[in-house]
């Protein structure tokens, strides 16, 4: 009887744990202009080329819903080689709040000429 109460103990502890979703999402260029859904509190990561040496960064252009996802922070990554003036990757970092639908939207620029805008992505991000 122990035996049998152990198995099915451990049977819903696994089906548990297979339902569970990742803590992170992570995205990329290929992901601009999709929907994500998400559930509160998942963190969700987005990383983009970028090259600081010309000057041009990613910024955000759309501030989320607060209530929806939060920002969280922001960094260059620099090059993996050493090669002089190669590019890396910016990550931005943002944090599911709470159940609604809001806008990421960030552009790629000058910082002294915002309306020249290289690149841009946005995701649409419903939490559940």
């Amino acid at each position: 009887m122990m035996k049998r109460l152990f198995l099915v103990l451990f049977v819903l502890l696994l089906l548990v744990a297979c339902d569970e979703l990742p803590t992170t999402i992570d995205l990329t260029v290929a992901n601009d202009g999709t929907t994500l859904q998400a559930k509160t509190g998942q963190t969700i990561n987005i990383t983009l080329d970028s090259n600081i040496t010309t000057g041009y960064k990613w910024n955000l252009v759309s501030q989320p819903d607060a209530a929806v996802v939060k920002f969280v922070s922001s960094k260059y990554n620099g090059p993996f080689t050493g090669g002089l003036g190669a590019g890396g990757t910016e990550s931005w970092q943002f944090q599911a709040m709470g159940r609604g639908t809001t806008l990421l939207k960030l552009a790629y620029f000058r910082p002294f000429d915002p309306n020249q805008v290289a690149k841009e992505f946005s995701v649409t991000v419903v939490v559940q």
